[in-house]
């Protein structure tokens, strides 16, 4: 009995052993999304660099808690420079950045976007557990889940019928995050169902049969100027859903799949009840 106790202690200390060394102590990341998820859970001996954009409070969610690390513009002089023992990328990253990476021997993780919750949830959990951080993984998607399952919950005699409209008229259909969101908060989605999927453009007379009570949108720069912007106070659109005006979802909730978006699910909640 004391030789197979002693034998199944050496097995437990050995494989403890191996999950400690596999846990990246030096990571870098080098695009906006990864930035905000390494913030979220790693411990900041953990991060050895961030983008710069995870510093911008225009589209950074992250933006204060990103203001005392070190930053990179994602150029392999200065990577190779921290030599990190994981490199974090998007699927939109530079291939052949990642390539170059990946030849030089540096352990490269791409992630994919997240155009659903559960995504979100996926992330989390593969990001955690290459940093060591499953229990903060786990704690993290439990209080996503609980403020959304919370806004979910909630009885509601109507369904308004609204959708997200953006400069140059793009709208949000099915398979995105505001598509779910829009659902979770109690309303419903007229960009899913007159036929969009993902993010495209919607045209005025579309919009005007389908008749919205409500719009929302999200602007990259509350002060910023374009055509574009322009285009969304076009005196149609002003006509529409009664007059009201529309109603405006911090677009640091939408950039970036993460945990915020139970933020944006309680903005739309909100918005449901006025």
């Amino acid at each position: 009995m004391g030789r197979l106790f002693k034998q199944s202690l050496l097995l437990t200390l050995l494989l403890l052993s191996t999950q400690l060394q596999a846990a990246a102590t030096r990571v870098v990341s080098i695009n906006l999304c990864t930035d905000q998820l390494l913030l979220l859970l790693a411990d900041e001996s953990q991060v050895a660099s961030i983008t710069f954009l995870a510093q911008d409070r225009t589209s950074s969610f992250m933006a204060e808690q990103a203001a005392h690390h070190t930053v990179n513009h994602a150029r392999v002089e200065e990577l190779i420079a921290q030599q990190p023992d994981l490199v974090l990328a998007s699927e939109y990253s530079d291939p052949a950045l990642v390539l170059l990476l990946e030849r030089l021997g540096f352990q490269v993780e791409r992630f994919p976007s997240a155009n659903a919750i559960q995504t979100i949830r996926d992330n989390i959990h593969r990001l955690a557990s290459l940093l060591g951080q499953e229990r903060r993984g786990d704690q993290l998607i439990a209080e996503m889940d609980r403020r959304i399952e919370r806004i979910a919950a909630k009885p509601r005699a109507t369904r308004p019928r609204a959708l997200f409209y953006q400069v140059r008229g793009y709208t949000s259909g099915k398979n995105t995050l505001q598509d779910e969101a829009l659902q979770l908060a109690g309303w419903q989605n007229l960009s899913s169902q007159v036929g969009i999927s993902g993010y495209a453009q919607i045209d005025l007379e579309t919009l005007l049969l389908a008749e919205p009570e409500q719009l929302f949108t999200s602007s990259y720069a509350a002060n910023s100027d374009s055509i574009g912007q322009r285009q969304l106070r076009h005196p149609v659109l002003q006509q529409l859903a009664g007059g009201k005006p529309m109603a405006e979802i911090d677009y640091r909730f939408w950039i970036c799949g993460g945990p915020m978006i139970a933020d944006a699910i309680e903005a739309l909640d909100v918005a449901h009840w006025q």
